[in-house]
């Protein structure tokens, strides 16, 4: 009872430092977009999307580390669920998502959707290659180049403005790295609370690791786009949660492919989150080519994950 009170207190505080740690980090990030003139949705993608999946890339590096890269799998596939049916969801219930969409956010999910495909040709294999890894990997530096080239023309500033310019870049960086490191900190502790909660209360293991573990691990998307939607960065909201899902699809999914010997990583045993992936992903396309996500949809996002949580058992 001690441990369920203490662990409970833990989780309490760490959220409050997610929250204060997310507004510092935002507010890093929209320095970044102003002194580098790249669009909300490029800095989302290229820049907070990737430091945002900080925790699944860890994940992946110690699951392949002890020789077990399917926990990595499970968690790469959970969090994108949670990515787009809570996180997109919620965003769009709140109505904050009627009207983002732009020609980046829609060739990103068009991509993404395509990068969703490749799990399902995994599974009617049986087994993964290092061939496959590769490939996507060479999907995700494509993505950030296509990404960071369509940016927005820079102003011209003169030569004594560069240093300033320039100096100031690499203290914006140095505040959103420190940023990011408070948000994925406080996650992890975020998830190591609620996972003693769960063990605690006599959860199965294995719903631990494939749902909870997931869910903490997204923990950085919701606390910032969150806190973006609420200072009025939209875009930034969208690109981050589009870039997290394409980036664990491909740079995480892509790592721990590539460095599994071949056939170790066993991906039936993950068939029933697949259609998940791909019916959330279906659900914000179709709304993003219509010009936005709307309350419907957002509803629609989050029944879908409710049902996912209900259905995911083994």
């Amino acid at each position: 009872m001690i441990d369920l009170v203490l662990n409970g207190i833990a989780l309490v505080f760490s959220l409050a430092i997610l929250a204060l740690a997310s507004r510092f980090a935002i507010k890093s990030i929209e320095d970044l977009t102003e002194l580098t003139h790249l669009s909300e949705a490029s800095v989302g993608f290229a820049v907070m999307s990737v430091m945002t999946s900080i925790p699944e890339i860890f994940v992946a590096f110690f699951s392949v580390l002890h020789g077990k890269p399917g926990f990595s799998v499970g968690d790469v596939l959970g969090s994108n669920v949670f990515n787009i049916g809570i996180v997109v969801g919620i965003l769009a219930t709140i109505g904050s998502l009627k009207r983002c969409s732009t020609d980046l956010l829609t060739e990103l999910v068009d991509v993404l959707f395509l990068s969703s495909l490749i799990p399902i040709i995994l599974v009617m294999f049986g087994a993964a290659s290092s061939f496959v890894g590769l490939a996507l990997l060479c999907i995700f530096v494509f993505s950030v180049y296509e990404m960071v080239r369509k940016r927005r023309q820079p102003i011209f500033i003169g030569n004594a403005k560069t240093k300033t310019v320039m100096a100031d870049k690499k203290i914006v960086i140095l505040k959103i790295v420190v940023g990011i490191a408070l948000v994925v900190t406080a996650a992890e502790f975020i998830i190591i609370s609620a996972s003693n909660i769960a063990s605690g209360l006599g959860i199965a293991p294995i719903l631990i690791g494939a749902k909870i573990i997931a869910i903490g691990t997204s923990m950085p998307e919701l606390a910032l786009d969150l806190t973006a939607v609420r200072r009025g960065r939209i875009h930034l909201a969208i690109g981050d949660a589009i870039g997290s899902n394409l980036t664990n699809i491909t740079l995480v999914l892509g790592i721990v492919l590539l460095a599994s010997p071949f056939g170790t990583v066993d991906l039936s045993i993950f068939a029933q989150i697949l259609p998940f992936v791909l019916i959330t992903t279906l659900i914000l396309w179709r709304y993003l080519t219509k010009g936005g996500v709307s309350q419907l949809g957002g509803i629609a996002l989050i029944i879908t994950y409710i049902v996912f949580q209900a259905t995911i058992t083994t």
